[in-house]
């Protein structure tokens, strides 16, 4: 049951893409009676939703995400490309879990980082959420 107790302590916001914490607490509300949510590590702009039930169609929820919070994207899953050349040019190998994350994307197209998105959910059932 989602308990929005820390995020009120903490006033947790995406002001900066004006969302009050209320909006906040009200989006996770509607998740919670969608999917049965858990947030963990609250601060001022971040926190983590973990989902109990995903739905089908994962694309739809990671799509809503985006919008809800477009820096998971535009800061996070979508930076990956690049992230993964400097670790080519460093010589790094990708570890198990970002290769588990990477499978079915297609570099080419533009919104890959909405499938890294969905891989991300499927695995960890969850996705951190920030606002800066």
């Amino acid at each position: 049951m989602f308990d929005p107790t820390a995020i009120i302590e903490q006033q947790t916001n995406g002001i900066n893409y004006d969302i009050t914490t209320e909006d906040l607490i009200a989006k996770l509300q509607q998740w919670d009676g969608q999917y049965s949510i858990e947030i963990g590590e609250v601060s001022f702009d971040s926190l983590i939703v973990r989902f109990e039930n995903l739905p089908t169609d994962l694309k739809a929820l990671a799509e809503e995400i985006y919008e809800f919070c477009p820096d998971v994207i535009d800061q996070g899953f979508g930076c990956f490309d690049d992230i993964l050349a400097m670790g080519k040019e460093a010589g790094e190998e990708i570890p198990p879990d970002l290769q588990n994350l990477l499978e079915g994307v297609d570099w080419d197209d533009p919104d890959f980082g909405l499938t890294i998105l969905q891989n991300a959910l499927r695995q960890d059932q969850g996705v951190a959420l920030w606002w800066d």
